[in-house]
């Protein structure tokens, strides 16, 4: 569990970093080594906006095992804690071009262009305004503007309060040679004493209105490139069911041009695209209902038309054949997993285990999808 206290990125700088060498494996970039001779099946790390995650695969065993410890050692005994040059040329330095200072590093380079497009702006903005007292307000992976601001000993206290058993999941999945597995973790884990969990605090809905800007290129035609974009905190990672008919209802009411908000809003020449889903696997779900590449004058008109539409929904009942058709499809792709399903499941669990709950709540899903069946047929 990785809860960021600012948006310098040091959770999404931390990922790479202890990947750039550790104790047992001293070489400059394992991580690479392992790519280029490993049979893994996955083989990577993921910042999150509240964990950070380390997945490994393999079907050969000694290979897996090979992964298994160098993943280990790279999480719980990195080479960061001595050379301060990897903090350096993962996150942020200066470099001289003539007279000039500008920045460089490797997390820097990646949240710029990560932040330069219209969708990083608005997805982090709705995070900003809904999220001003808790982790979900800051920029996990790194703001450009402030990942200079981090130091490396703020980087390295990160590390060790975070980088803790205490505060860490192991999730085993499929046929793996478990008591080997297990011995290895415990070889890691015996070095430490006790540690703090770090705990997630919940945020108090408050109403919110704010602007920002994006950049466009100079000939670009911006009379009608206006983002309009309505969220709204649901609830409690606890309420799946509720979560789930939220995922239905974004599906109903603008999944395809003849999905009712969606009709009314392009039907009106008021947009060039409507989009709703919720944003799911954290503490506080939240939905965002955003329309595309409007003139900015219309903003109110549009919201007035979203808010007429609802009523009229509400007031008629929604077409049952619809949300029957939407659970289906819903209750397939959720049971229809791609591939690595191991780690998809992994991430499921922790869309319940992160936050003190039960690891099997979002791996079981015939009782939810049986009770929106319900909800549908009973209105």
């Amino acid at each position: 569990k990785t809860l960021p206290e600012d948006s310098t990125g040091v959770f999404h700088i931390l990922e790479h970093s202890v990947l750039c060498g550790s104790e047992k494996y001293p070489v400059k970039e394992p991580f690479v080594e392992l790519l280029k001779s490993s049979m893994n099946t996955f083989l990577n790390a993921m910042t999150f906006p509240d964990k950070t995650m380390y997945p490994v695969s393999s079907r050969n065993e000694q290979d897996y095992l090979n992964l298994t410890s160098v993943y280990l050692d790279a999480v719980f005994a990195p080479k960061i804690l001595t050379n301060p040059n990897i903090f350096y040329q993962e996150g942020w330095h200066y470099e001289a071009e003539g007279q000039d200072l500008t920045y460089n590093g490797v997390v820097f380079n990646e949240m710029k262009g990560a932040m330069s497009g219209v969708d990083g702006v608005v997805e982090q903005a709705v995070q900003d305004m809904l999220f001003p007292d808790t982790c979900y307000g800051y920029n996990s992976g790194g703001d450009p503007a402030a990942i200079p601001d981090l130091t490396y000993e703020q980087f390295l206290d990160s590390y060790r309060k975070n980088y803790h058993p205490t505060n860490a999941r192991a999730y085993l999945a499929r046929d793996i040679p478990l008591e080997k597995t297990l011995a290895l973790i415990e070889s890691y884990l015996s070095r430490f004493t006790p540690g703090t969990r770090q705990q997630i605090t919940a945020q108090t809905p408050k109403a919110a209105a704010v602007t920002v800007t994006y950049e466009a290129a100079p000939e670009e035609d911006i009379s009608n490139k206006t983002q309009l974009v309505l969220a709204k905190i649901m609830g409690s990672w606890a309420d799946k069911t509720e979560n789930l008919a939220a995922n239905v209802l974004c599906d109903v009411l603008a999944g395809s041009n003849d999905a009712p908000i969606k009709r009314a809003i392009l039907a009106g020449g008021l947009g060039q695209d409507v989009s709703m889903r919720v944003n799911d696997g954290v503490y506080q779900p939240w939905l965002t209902l955003r329309v595309h590449n409007i003139v900015a004058q219309d903003a109110e008109k549009i919201q007035t038309l979203i808010r007429s539409t609802a009523r009229e929904l509400v007031a008629q009942g929604l077409n049952k054949e619809e949300l029957t058709a939407s659970i289906n499809r819903l209750a397939f792709l959720t049971k229809d997993m791609h591939e690595p399903q191991g780690l998809i499941r992994c991430i499921s669990a922790m869309d319940s285990w992160l936050y003190g709950g039960d690891p099997m709540l979002y791996l079981t899903y015939d009782e939810a999808f049986d009770a929106l069946r319900e909800m549908a047929r009973t209105d």
